[in-house]
């Protein structure tokens, strides 16, 4: 049999079979969990969405938003390398790429962007990148898409294990309030549900994966607000390494704007301490703190770019003390 060549790998790659779904499949934000023998759940891993292709020792990772991230993961492109060379494997893996935070041993989906970032910890340890598999979309030049996803996993679960420390399949639960119940104890992000019978169908045009997240309520520091109307309407967020996460104006009421504009006076700052801030944010008339005020955020979830979505006001203890 004929060897096949590097040529060959990027040109079945670029086929029907082993085309990225453009986006991926992706759960519904939900409130509640849906409940009957046709749904299966699993633990919602906070992390970075990953598709990999994988044949004859070739292996290419994609990005949710298809960009390519085959060098930013040399341990889990190595690893499957070498799996996909042992057992004779072509495969396109749909997962999630998860650091664990080393106190808590939980996915941190912002552990997981300083992954990307920089590679290493604020010590400089390298943070160690997990793969968590959870869909298989073609297997042995087979496109596997129109199966039941209960098809698909099984047909996951059944590959050859992959090193356990650095690559696994994630759990799938029949009982879907029990582990909502775990996920609250042990204090995990969510639980998706996804529906057996459920094909894999691109993008949120669907009604057939769900997900139902634990709020998120995390400290991150006030670097300054945006004035408007002589008054501030919002303030701006960074966390402690000066990484930007967004802006909050929810829970700003008149006492706090009274607080953070009287900080203002006591603390002017004539340049931003924070990176990472978006272009459109210098459109608007900012005050910005020389010393940043500590505060107690709650949001829904982080964005795919790891900002806060919908982040709102808790606390500005510094302020009401």
């Amino acid at each position: 049999m004929k060897k096949q060549s590097s040529y060959d790998v990027t040109a079945e790659f670029r086929s029907e079979v082993y085309r990225l779904p453009s986006p991926p499949m992706s759960p519904l934000l939900s409130s509640y969990i849906p409940t009957g023998s046709d749904w299966t759940h699993q633990l919602k891993w906070d992390g970075v969405r990953i598709l990999a292709f994988c044949s004859a020792g070739k292996v290419e990772l994609y990005s949710k938003r298809l960009l390519n991230k085959t060098s930013i993961y040399p341990e889990i492109t190595e690893m499957l390398t070498q799996w996909s060379i042992k057992n004779q494997l072509s495969v396109l893996l749909d997962g999630e790429v998860v650091v664990l935070d080393p106190k808590s041993l939980r996915p941190s989906f912002p552990l997981a962007l300083q992954r990307e970032r920089t590679r290493t910890a604020g010590n400089g340890q390298l943070l160690q990148a997990i793969y968590v598999l959870f869909d298989l979309l073609a297997l042995n030049g087979e496109n596997i898409r129109a199966l039941p996803y209960s098809e698909r996993y099984q047909l996951l679960a059944n590959l050859p294990k992959p090193p356990a420390e650095r690559c696994f399949v994630t759990d799938c639960f029949h009982d879907g309030e029990a582990l909502w119940k775990w996920i609250n104890e042990h204090e995990w992000e969510g639980v998706v549900s996804k529906r057996l019978a459920s094909p894999y169908i691109e993008g949120k045009q669907h009604r057939d994966w769900t997900k139902r997240k634990k709020d998120i309520q995390l400290e991150a520091l006030t670097i300054g607000y945006i004035r408007k109307d002589n008054r501030p309407s919002s303030i701006i967020l960074a966390d402690a390494k000066g990484q930007y996460m967004g802006r909050a104006s929810i829970g700003l009421d008149e006492v706090r704007r009274q607080l953070l504009a009287a900080w203002a006076n006591k603390h002017p700052a004539v340049q931003p301490i924070a990176q990472g801030l978006p272009s459109t944010l210098y459109k608007e008339h900012i005050i910005w703190y020389h010393h940043p005020i500590p505060c107690l955020i709650g949001a829904l979830e982080y964005t795919d770019t790891g900002l806060l979505r919908h982040p709102r006001i808790l606390t500005l203890p510094l302020l009401e003390s």
